[in-house]
């Protein structure tokens, strides 16, 4: 009996990380608020992508929002989560509880990419399985699955071991698979671009520490390799951004758009948040007395540690060290440029506490308890949920919920500060649109003639697409302003002829025509030329990339 199942041990394990995940997903089976705070964002972002396919091929416009005249979600923000949201919902047959089940998947995830990456460090599977349930059930990690519904950072902590592993794998092993680090790095930025630029700098710390390695002719090699492959994938996202950032000023490239210098400073916790939490429903920001006294021992494990992996231990006890300091006001980011406030909340760096403070608890344990086995495993892994039960309490939910789809979303009012269902804050919005809000809330659904005289008949809209009968009277030219914010990636014709674009100072799609012309106007929405060739580069190195993991298997 016992040899059997040593030899389905593999398996055991991972159907325990899925019993520890549905375990605590449980509340997800209730009513549960999951339009709090960011749920309602992600959830409306899925909901109008699915709209936007209607229309084009390339859904970067979501047509129903900013009352009707568009708004882009997809051209600022990493596209993987709306989309498994959408694709779920086919067997869901809602928004919501596809939501339920993505965060889900996503949680159990994140236990196996953290299971493989220990594993790939000690060879041992009690230590993988002890490690993957604390990462699992870190509470900062659950605060952003309950209390946040922050998706994108939430489904980020499934790649940061990935990230690692291929990092792990390229410096310090003979073996070739570090495609984990492409993996991961292409899930990072598709997912979230904000846990990107973090996970990104404790990578760089990494490299930093194994730079003498990167001098290897095979190092380098796979090295430049890897990150080949992490821009050509992810380029059908990155080039797109790039191109859109330089067609026109966007309200999130301003300064203080996305977060301020004072607010960023604002956010750091106060020491006495990473023990104890208010019960005001605040959001959950301690370690854990488990966490914390299995790292306390760190020192006694060192001692005990294998050669081969003395100095790992040493950069999770430091890297665990400097994020949870750089999440508390101890540390001086006052004395740092404006640009750290990219990030917008200080404690955002407790994910990475959590992926490095699992890691070393995990390898403490292994190194301290003689014969280390299932049974300890067990014992540490129930302290830690039962410890996570005892914040049930932070959970919300609304019995009166809604479908997304009886929901009005994308309506601005015009108020000075706004948070709306579907564009948040406004952020993607162009400075001029920005700024033009109320024109938004009242402006007409129609084309509007800003120069000159037009008369202009048999409009029709259907989300990116629009046609009307247009008849200029004006001597010099005349200027129209379409019902569409202004974001490329739009076609406009006379009688098939291409019109030259520009942004009206309201914001909006403009466009002008010479002096009595006449013609039918045609609008849609197709993409650039950047947007359909980084598409294609990412298609073929799709399958470039498949062949290289195949070759490297």
């Amino acid at each position: 009996m016992k040899e059997k199942i040593i030899a389905k041990r593999k398996l055991i394990d991972i159907l325990v990380i899925i019993l520890v995940g549905w375990f605590v997903c449980v509340p997800m089976l209730g009513n549960l608020d999951v339009y709090k705070d960011d749920g309602i964002q992600h959830i409306a972002r899925a909901y109008g992508t699915k709209e936007s396919f209607k229309n084009t091929l390339f859904p970067n416009i979501i047509t129903s929002f900013t009352n009707g005249f568009g708004y882009s979600w997809n051209l600022f923000y990493g596209p993987s989560t709306p989309y498994a949201i959408l694709l779920t919902s086919f067997l869901t047959g809602n928004f919501i509880n596809a939501y339920k089940v993505v965060t889900c998947i996503c949680l159990i995830f994140s236990g196996f990419t953290m299971y493989k990456f220990v594993n790939c460090l000690t060879k041992n599977n009690n230590a993988s399985l002890l490690a993957s349930i604390l990462y699992m059930t870190f509470p900062y990690h659950l605060t952003d699955l309950y209390i946040r519904n922050a998706l994108g950072e939430f489904a980020s902590f499934v790649f940061i071991p990935l990230v690692f592993l291929g990092l792990y794998n390229l410096f310090y092993t003979s073996e070739k698979k570090n495609y984990e680090l492409t993996i991961g790095a292409v899930g990072l930025i598709l997912t979230h671009n904000l846990s990107t630029v973090i996970v990104a700098f404790f990578a760089l710390l990494f490299t930093v520490l194994n730079i003498e390695k990167l001098k290897e002719t095979r190092v380098k090699k796979d090295f430049i390799i890897n990150i080949v492959f992490i821009l050509i994938l992810t380029s059908f996202y990155w080039i797109p951004l790039i191109e859109t950032h330089f067609a026109g000023r966007y309200q999130v490239y301003q300064d203080g758009a996305m977060s301020t210098k004072e607010g960023f400073l604002e956010s750091r916790l106060n020491f006495s948040q990473l023990f104890v939490t208010k019960n005001d429903g605040s959001f959950v920001f301690e370690l854990g007395p488990h966490f914390m006294l299995m790292f306390a021992v760190s020192l006694m494990a060192f001692r005990r540690m294998k050669s081969d992996i003395r100095e790992l231990h040493v950069f999770f006890i430091v890297s665990t060290i400097l994020s949870v300091w750089m999440s508390t006001k101890l540390f001086p980011w006052g004395l740092f440029p404006d640009e750290v406030s990219m990030v917008q909340f200080a404690w955002r760096y407790l994910m990475m506490s959590g992926f490095f403070l699992s890691t070393v608890c995990a390898l403490n344990m292994f190194a301290l308890i003689k014969e280390f086995n299932i049974k300890d495993v067990l014992v540490i892994s129930i302290i830690s949920v039962m410890y996570i039960c005892a914040f049930v309490g932070y959970v919300t939910y609304d019995d009166g919920i809604q479908d997304i789809n009886n929901l009005e979303l994308g309506i601005m009012s015009g108020r000075e500060r706004e948070v709306v269902a579907g564009t948040a804050k406004a952020e993607y919005l162009p400075v001029n649109a920005f700024d033009n809000r109320f024109y938004i809330a009242s402006r007409e659904d129609e084309v509007f003639v800003l120069e000159g005289k037009a008369f202009i008949e048999n409009q029709e809209k259907n989300g990116t697409r629009l046609s009307a009968r247009v008849e200029t009277y004006d001597a010099d030219y005349t200027v129209f302003e379409l019902p569409y914010i202004y974001y490329p990636g739009y076609k406009v014709t006379i009688d098939g002829s291409p019109l030259a674009l520009f942004e009206t100072e309201n914001g909006f799609l403009g466009f002008a025509i010479g002096p009595k012309d006449d013609g039918l106007l045609e609008v849609s929405y197709n993409g650039t030329m950047a947007m359909k060739i980084s598409l294609c580069i990412s298609a073929i190195s799709l399958i470039g990339f498949c062949v290289y993991v195949w070759k490297k298997r």
